[in-house]
């Protein structure tokens, strides 16, 4: 079996107190199950904090969080308490993987960075070279035989033809697969956002400030072409599956909101840096690619 990778895989490495978006806050992180033991194998002072801080609920280990919703070993230099004391080999699994994703086929694994991590999201959005999927472990030597994976490379091939606009290679994918989305006015999606699952203030923030903002008339600059192309990149190397038709829809309707956004930041603050579509691009990971439901709910709506 082969292990794929985008060709940016390896240049990520977590920022860690220099993150703004910290990975240890605001989420509930599960322990698994020989972690948790050896955790509990721990002696001394920090043995003692280990069997404190964390929860065991009904399905799992977890850590606890305070009352600002910070993991417990989350010190106040936003460093890993059990990194500082135990090494890096201590993490479980979760922390140890994030913000990687893997998916997973009968003859072939995918791996790759998720946008949620504004690190990863920056290495994803602002790679100069073209998209490559490259052999991890180069101990293996099989043919990949899965047809549909050749297929998607193909369509991460297509999409980055730099002959054609952007606009054009998705009108040509869509049309291609035969694909229609449905037309909302965008205020009414925006609407339907906010009845989805919400986490963070800042996103509902955002989703009101939406309703409440004229941007009809701006139009993003033709430089930021390659930036949305990325982002177009990872939503179907991430998503699509067995050429999911549903997926493909996803992975081009998430682009197109974030572009909606991009072009309100322009409207109300009158200009749009590498930065903020990262910190846009981000935050629509963070509330949706992480909910199955949020996901599950778009498709349908699409």
């Amino acid at each position: 079996m082969k292990i794929y990778a985008p060709n940016y895989y390896k240049e990520f490495k977590c920022i860690a107190g220099k993150c703004n978006h910290n990975c240890c806050i605001g989420w509930e992180i599960d322990i698994d199950e020989d972690t948790y033991e050896y955790y509990q194998s721990i002696k001394g002072r920090f043995g003692n904090r280990l069997k404190n801080d964390t929860v065991l609920n009904e399905d799992c280990a977890c850590f606890r969080l305070d009352g600002k919703g910070r993991c417990a070993f989350l010190n106040k230099n936003n460093l890993c308490d059990i990194i500082l004391n135990l090494g890096e080999d201590s993490l479980c699994q979760i922390c140890n993987d994030h913000p990687r994703f893997r998916n997973f086929y009968d003859n072939a694994t995918e791996i790759g960075l998720g946008l949620c991590c504004e690190e990863a999201a920056r290495i994803i959005l602002g790679q100069k070279e073209k998209l490559e999927l490259v052999i991890l472990d180069e101990e293996v030597y099989d043919e990949c035989d899965d047809e549909f994976l050749k297929l998607k490379e193909v369509i991460l091939f297509e999409m980055q033809d730099d002959k054609y606009a952007l606009k054009e290679k998705v009108t040509a994918l869509l049309n291609k697969n035969n694909i229609e989305i449905n037309q909302k006015e965008f205020k009414e999606w925006v609407d339907f956002f906010v009845s989805l699952e919400r986490l963070d203030d800042n996103w509902t923030n955002l989703l009101y400030d939406l309703k409440t903002t004229d941007f009809e008339h701006i139009l993003l600059y033709d430089d930021f072409d390659k930036i949305f192309e990325k982002l177009l990149l990872y939503f179907i190397y991430r998503h699509l599956d067995e050429m999911n038709e549903c997926k493909l829809k996803f992975s081009v309707f998430s682009v197109f909101f974030i572009s909606q956004i991009c072009r309100y930041h322009i409207a109300k603050y009158g200009n749009l840096q590498f930065e903020d579509i990262v910190e846009y691009a981000r935050m629509y990971s963070s509330e949706i690619e992480y909910s199955d439901e949020n996901i599950e709910k778009i498709i349908e709506k699409l």
